[in-house]
């Protein structure tokens, strides 16, 4: 079986069960800004209240590891999954995507061959126009 290197952008409920699920059989290297929930990642404690994640980091034997440098995570990565927070605005009725594109900038500047997977909630055409927007950047 093939083993991948993977980062995951984003612990909350999404990011967190992705990369526990995901780093039963690859390297999973989970990417967060808050200091405090990767110290309890790497502590093998769950910083969201979830029965199943906290079974896991308590039980099962994962490889994975917390850190706040989004770069080193994403250097050597075949995949990152982007689960950042996407806030919707009733009153505009706009979601805030500049945490994903954050990452994806991120991503780009030190590994444009990662494939990038967005399990952030979008609106409906957000992916043709990120396609749009880096389709100019990215040169392969």
């Amino acid at each position: 079986m093939t083993q991948y290197n993977i980062a995951v952008a984003g612990t909350g409920y999404v990011g967190l069960s992705i990369a526990t699920l995901l780093a039963q059989h690859n390297h999973v290297t989970a990417v967060d800004v808050i200091p405090e929930k990767v110290k309890l990642i790497n502590r093998r404690k769950s910083p969201i209240q979830d029965e199943y994640i906290e079974k896991y980091l308590a039980e099962k034997e994962l490889d994975l590891t917390a850190t706040l440098d989004g770069a080193s995570a994403y250097k050597d990565a075949d995949f990152v999954v982007i689960a950042a927070p996407t806030n919707y605005d009733p009153v505009k009725n706009y979601f805030d995507t500049h945490c994903i594109e954050d990452v994806i900038d991120l991503v780009l500047s030190v590994n444009p061959d990662a494939v990038m997977v967005i399990k952030s909630t979008i609106p409906v055409g957000y992916c043709r126009n990120l396609y749009v927007k880096y389709a100019q950047k990215v040169v392969r």
